[in-house]
């Protein structure tokens, strides 16, 4: 279906396994299931190679992200290996250069989040890239940064009120709570709560409806909603307004 090697599910990885099928929906799973699939250097590097790669291809058409096994989505960053000796000017280094969740919330597919365990830390915040989410009951979400000293650095603190609001996003961020499918879809944070054993195929059926939708209406909608969180109304309306125009002329031109 695609000539990228980067989109091959042959391809030898080391933290991510990929899958495209035959309806255009690309299935990226973290899989470290040993280390509770959390995001270590290897990880960031492979899952900014298949979002590059995702970004062009156009046998790509929805995005789902999951984590392998049934315990853990991603429990954040590989604390064994954050743990290693380095420099302020080294740290600073490795932590702006992971820039693999602002390529996440930034393809111009629709993207899913898959959430089937702990989500806690930097693994919360891939999810929260994610245009939607679907969560097991019994799966467990948090920015739990602040138990450690710390605070997140992949984007939390600007995703989570923008989904919540500010009032209650600080409430988890100050507390560093730790929350349930139940009560993350009571909050908005994910789109909807599921058994376990039914996750997959909700998920499935979710990311079939959306790969059976117009890509370029599809894109056109995405970059509307994501430009919505920076411009003022009005400029915003414009840009929706300038999507729509492409978008009709696009099919004119298809019946000329």
């Amino acid at each position: 279906m695609t000539s990228s090697t980067a989109l091959d599910p042959a391809t030898v990885r080391e933290a991510i396994e990929v899958d495209l099928d035959h309806r255009g929906v690309l299935t990226i799973t973290l899989a470290r299931p040993d280390a509770a699939n959390s995001r270590d250097q290897a990880m960031r590097r492979e899952l900014a190679e298949v979002y590059t790669a995702a970004a062009t291809d156009d046998a790509v058409r929805v995005v789902v992200l999951t984590g392998k096994g049934d315990r853990h989505f991603c429990a954040g960053m590989d604390l064994k290996e954050a743990g290693q000796p380095e420099t302020p000017v080294e740290r600073r280094e490795r932590l702006r250069g992971a820039r693999d969740i602002e390529q996440l919330a930034c393809l111009p597919r629709p993207t899913i989040a898959a959430i089937n365990g702990y989500a806690l830390g930097g693994g919360f915040e891939m999810a929260l890239a994610c245009d939607m989410r679907v969560m097991a009951t019994d799966a467990k979400v948090g920015l739990t940064e602040v138990r450690h000293g710390l605070m997140p650095g992949g984007g939390g603190t600007q995703r989570l009120p923008r989904l919540i609001g500010s009032a209650r996003a600080a409430e988890l961020l100050y507390l560093g709570k730790v929350l349930d499918g139940p009560a993350a879809e009571q909050l908005g944070l994910v789109n909807a709560s599921v058994p376990t054993a039914d996750l997959h195929d909700r998920v499935s059926t979710l990311a079939g409806a959306l790969a059976e939708q117009s890509p370029k209406a599809l894109r056109a909608i995405k970059e509307s909603l994501l430009a919505s969180a920076e411009l003022p109304l009005s400029a915003g309306i414009e840009k929706e307004l300038d999507g729509l125009l492409f978008l009709i002329q696009e099919q004119q031109a298809a019946k000329d």
